[in-house]
């Protein structure tokens, strides 16, 4: 992300944007340049040249005054332009490779809003300073060339000197990126569980947990506002040199009439002028070059990798577990028995709590590296597949809920999918439930207000699943909340679909367990 996004968005009003920058730094130019005619004027006693030289001022004042707030209006535009665009890539990344929802919030949210305030707007009075700088020192020629040298020398050492400091901004911008990134997942962990907390009067952990990250994300904001200011106050020596300079400068050439008294004055305001947008430029050149490393990581994210080619999950005839083993962080290791589903079967896997069986479905997905074996997906043919595992049907222990309506959440917003979705009521034994809601499958939903208990839930997902037509479906506990009639309904209307079936499940019947093809149980060690 930088200057050439900033173009290609919009070239044409990034371009206006430029020129109306640069028709109110001319305009402010004149303005000030206008001050030298006006007292020798003054002083020469031409009062009505004095006063027309006061009417044209104000006519460039009003210019000046429109000309910039028109070129803010526009930058604006462009920025938000630029900004939702990014968003829409980054999100686009994101959907081919999720990451941490805390790590997701900090990129599209906090990390942005860094580079809008500490890049994009700082660089908009970056170039307005220094266009203005130009213009005013090369108005300094009409006076004497001797104030141009001296202007040019003190500049080059108020931008030379700070650079040398910009490593220490940039690793402290990054610092904050990455202490906020850290603060809002321990937020995401902790406050997802503040019920549970509370029922044990333990807000003293939580306290301490939240102080003890936040004090990091303030301690790294300090510490980059400490660079800055330490980039400032070394900007600031410089300017102090030139403000004094300059009009000291002036002084002498006309106490050796090379100059007129205008010039003294004039001078002192073009070199306040100067030496304030130069230490603008040289604070806003830090800011922005601070960024950089945020910026990178940004335009990263907006990459989109080509889409990988997958065989269609159509073509899966059998899928097979051989010599799989998984271990986890803390050293223990779970090895798991080879078996086969072949098309069409519907197996039921169970175990004692800790054997891994959700753990198995999670690697069968890809979603889990195994230590040792493989997960093969074959054709009719035997021939090995490499499937889009994303693209299978799974309902996990943690249910998704859209904010939207419940037919929504069933046909994935495919209104196309609503009349089959309707079908499927009666299957997923949720007709009694679809009567409780006034408004039916077209009732609202919001997933932080719980509208529907666990069953209705587990019922509407399993509904999304069948409704799309998965060949291969892994179910992990898809009725452990939904009573023993509704379940029995349920899983009969499964075993009748041609997908083949793998579902995790402890609380069943043996008259449910008899309508599955066999039975796979996992023993502890």
């Amino acid at each position: 992300m930088g200057l050439k996004d900033y173009f290609k968005i919009n070239r044409r009003r990034a371009l206006l944007v430029l020129f109306f920058i640069t028709l109110t730094q001319a305009t402010t130019t004149v303005y000030t340049y206008l001050t030298s005619p006006q007292l020798n004027a003054l002083s020469q006693g031409k009062f009505v040249y004095f006063i027309e030289l006061i009417a044209v001022q104000f006519i460039f004042g009003q210019i000046c005054n429109v000309s910039f707030n028109y070129s803010n209006v526009q930058n604006t535009r462009q920025t938000q332009d630029l900004f939702h665009q990014v968003r829409q890539k980054i999100v686009a990344h994101y959907y081919q490779e999720p990451a941490k929802v805390s790590e997701m919030k900090n990129h599209l949210g906090n990390d942005l809003q860094l580079v809008q305030e500490s890049y994009y707007d700082v660089l908009f009075y970056f170039v307005c300073d220094f266009i203005y700088i130009l213009l005013t020192i090369a108005t300094l020629f009409t006076f004497h060339w001797l104030l141009v040298a001296y202007t040019l020398i003190d500049t080059l050492l108020a931008v030379v000197v700070p650079k040398l400091l910009e490593k220490y901004t940039n690793q402290a911008t990054e610092t904050v990126s990455s202490k906020n990134a850290n603060f809002l997942h321990v937020i995401e962990n902790w406050f997802n569980g503040l019920a549970e907390l509370r029922r044990y009067q333990n807000k003293k952990v939580l306290k301490q947990i939240v102080g003890k990250n936040s004090y990091q994300l303030e301690k790294s904001e300090y510490e980059r506002d400490k660079a800055l200011a330490y980039t400032a106050m070394v900007a600031a020596i410089f300017n102090i040199a030139g403000r004094v300079g300059v009009p000291l400068i002036a002084g002498i050439l006309f106490f050796n009439h090379q100059v007129n008294l205008g010039v003294i004055l004039t001078a002192g305001y073009f070199a306040n002028g100067i030496f304030y947008s130069v230490d603008s430029c040289v604070n806003r050149y830090m800011q922005l070059k601070s960024t950089k490393t945020l910026r990178n990581r940004l335009a990263e994210l907006q990459q989109v990798s080509s889409e990988k080619r997958y065989d269609s999950v159509n073509q899966i005839a059998s899928v097979q577990v051989k010599d799989l083993s998984i271990e986890y962080p803390s050293g223990e290791k779970i090895a798991y028995p080879d078996f086969v589903l072949n098309e069409g079967d519907k197996v039921l896997l169970t175990g004692d709590s800790g054997t891994g069986k959700s753990t198995l479905m999670k690697a069968m997905l890809g979603q889990i590296k195994p230590k040792t074996g493989e997960v093969l997906y074959l054709d009719k043919s035997g021939k090995r597949l490499h499937p889009d595992l994303r693209k299978l049907g799974y309902l996990a222990q943690d249910l998704l809920i859209f904010p939207g309506s419940i037919a929504d959440n069933i046909t994935m917003f495919n209104s196309k999918f609503n009349t089959k979705a309707n079908n499927l009521v009666e299957q997923m034994a949720f007709e009694d439930d679809r009567a409780r809601f006034d408004d039916g499958l077209n009732t609202q939903l919001d997933p932080h207000l719980e509208l529907l208990s666990g069953g209705q839930q587990q019922k509407v997902v399993l509904m999304r699943l069948l409704l799309h037509q998965t060949p291969v479906l892994y179910l992990d506990e898809a009725t452990s909340a939904i009573d023993q009639k509704a379940t029995t309904m349920i899983l009969r209307n499964l075993m009748k679909t041609n997908a083949t079936l793998l579902m995790i499940a402890h609380n069943l019947t043996p008259e449910q367990k008899a309508l599955f093809d066999r039975e796979i149980y996992l023993e502890g060690k």
